[in-house]
């Protein structure tokens, strides 16, 4: 009986072992700060979700603040700011390339 113990134990603590040096903690650089938003949003690219804070947020030019588009509050979709997951999608969906999900 005290082996089979001894074998859990030692199973154990090779696979915690294993698990540390496999999945270990990401940087405290990656992690979110005080006043970060960590609510998911969808890239306006690729549809990827992603939290806001890791990504680029654009606000859109067309937020003119006027009377006449504050009023409106059918255009609500149109006065949201672009989200992207990176630079390099937040450029090509500027370039007006289409995204491949195939790749």
């Amino acid at each position: 009986m005290l082996a089979v113990i001894i074998v859990i134990i030692i199973i154990w603590m090779v696979m915690w072992g294993f698990y540390k040096f496999m999945y270990p903690r990401a940087p405290k650089s990656m992690m979110p700060k005080k006043g970060d938003v960590i609510t998911l949003r969808q890239c306006d690219f690729c549809g990827n979700s992603l939290a806001e804070y890791r990504g680029v947020l654009e606000s859109n030019p067309s937020l003119a603040v006027d009377s006449e588009s504050i009023s409106n509050n059918s255009n609500v979709e149109d006065n949201k700011a672009l989200f992207f997951c990176n630079y390099e999608h937040q450029a090509d969906f500027h370039a007006g390339r289409v995204y491949n999900s195939d790749v």
